[in-house]
This record gives C-alpha cells, structure tokens and sequence, in this order.
C-alpha cells in the first residue's frame, strides 16, 4: 500500500468509503478521553496518542481512521479538574454499535486503539462475543500495552515518564516540559477547591496541588526522551500492520 492510500471517515462521500471498502477494508478507530495528564500533557492526550498511532498504522495499510471516541469511562482521576468520565454502559453501548456498524458496511479489519487504559476492561467484555461470532472479520482491540500482546509488551503509566515518552514521538508541539513547576493551589487542581476528594483518588497518583508531577502515576515525566517514545511506536506500528495485512491477503 501507498504512505497516503488512507483517508479519515468523516470526510469521505458515500461513494469514496464504497470504494475503499472494495479495495482495502480496513477500519482505526481512536479511543480515548478528556482527562488532567499533568501540567505538561493536554487533557485530550488518550484520544490524541490513540488517533496518531492509528494514522501511523494506516499509513501503512490504507484503509480509513474514523473520528475519535472521547467519551470513555472510568479510572482514577474522576475528581480532577478537567476530566470527563462517562458511564460504562454508555461507552460500550457506542462500541458496540458503532463496530456492529462497521462489520455490517463490509470492513474486514477493525482496529480499536484505545489511549485510555481502562478502556481496556470494557473492550474485553463486549467486543469479545462479537469476535467469535464474526470469525471472518479481524477484530484487534487493545492499548498500547496490551495490542501487541503475546509477541511484544510496551510499558505504560499515567502521565508520568511513560506516556510522556509516547507524547514525545507522536504529539510533540502539544508537550510542554516547562509547564512541571511547582506553585498551583488547590483551586487549580480540584472543582470547587475542595482537596479533600483526594483522599479518593487511586492510590500512587499524586494529589498535592504544589507537586509539578501532580496527576501523574509513574516514573518522573522529567526523565522521559523522544528515542524512547520512537522505539515504542515503532514497535506497535511494526506489529500491528504485520497482524493487519497477513489477515487480508489470506
């Protein structure tokens, strides 16, 4: 496949999708959420990292990238400033539908890219059964821990070093390390002010309002590097589209 035979869903007529379904069936789709990853991340980070790694891969193997998915569920920073988490059933409910959809319009390989991780728990659940009834379909779900699993492990965290590592390589003009200063006040961190919410946050991510690591969970942000990041994404894209196009030339 050509470096440009990919296109984003949203923009193509009716015609257009029809035509590359004939010729290249293949479907990304970017999940991700708004949530605070830190003073140097944009809250919009999950679904940014996820859409990027799509396109890379698409890049790759044409097909089209759908719009990002960003409202997700769950995790940790549900009291944090500037998050928006959903229901589960809510956000399922969307996948579900919108990959029955896909299968239905003749894409053969769908490929959820989840940024968020505990997108992770809601994919397993309910996109497996759909999997074992399309069996002619390739169904790959996952994050950028899980996706390459068994053959390849890539680490992750939350706005920490890891995911900074990833920021790096994929979103750079949006990744500010200047910004990890001390220096913020409750109000900035907590809606209302009230720090006592705190207190329900998952445990290890950092909470003090004056920390410049606050929101993450992981290793020092500080500490990451763009080479890192490159190899990282490069490994997933590697395997990814190896997966992809041994499933449509067989």
């Amino acid at each position: 496949m050509s470096d440009v035979n990919w296109r984003r869903y949203e923009t193509l007529r009716p015609d257009e999708l029809a035509e590359i379904v004939a010729e290249v069936p293949i479907a990304y789709w970017p999940l991700g959420l708004l949530e605070h990853h830190g003073w140097h991340l944009p809250v919009g980070f999950d679904g940014i990292k996820a859409e990027r790694l799509c396109t890379a891969c698409a890049a790759k193997t044409g097909g089209v990238v759908l719009p990002v998915m960003w409202w997700g569920a769950e995790g940790g920073h549900q009291d944090f400033l500037w998050t928006h988490y959903q229901p589960p059933e809510a956000s399922a409910a969307i996948v579900c539908a919108t990959v029955r959809q896909l299968i239905r319009f003749g894409f053969r390989a769908i490929i959820l890219m989840a940024g968020h991780y505990p997108w992770q728990d809601i994919l397993d659940h309910h996109l497996l059964p759909i999997a074992k009834k399309h069996d002619d379909v390739l169904l790959l779900w996952g994050t950028e821990m899980s996706i390459c699993k068994p053959d390849i492990e890539l680490p992750g965290d939350h706005a920490a070093r890891e995911e900074t590592n990833y920021g790096l390589a994929l979103l750079p003009e949006l990744v500010d390390l200047f910004a990890l200063h001390p220096g913020r006040q409750p109000k900035d961190v907590w809606p209302g002010g009230d720090d006592s919410v705190a207190a329900r946050v998952y445990p290890g991510v950092r909470t003090d309002a004056n920390d410049a690591l606050f929101s993450q969970l992981g290793e020092d942000a500080r500490h990451a590097n763009v080479a890192q990041g490159g190899q990282y994404v490069d490994a997933l894209v590697e395997h990814v589209t190896k997966r992809i196009n041994t499933f449509i030339a067989g």
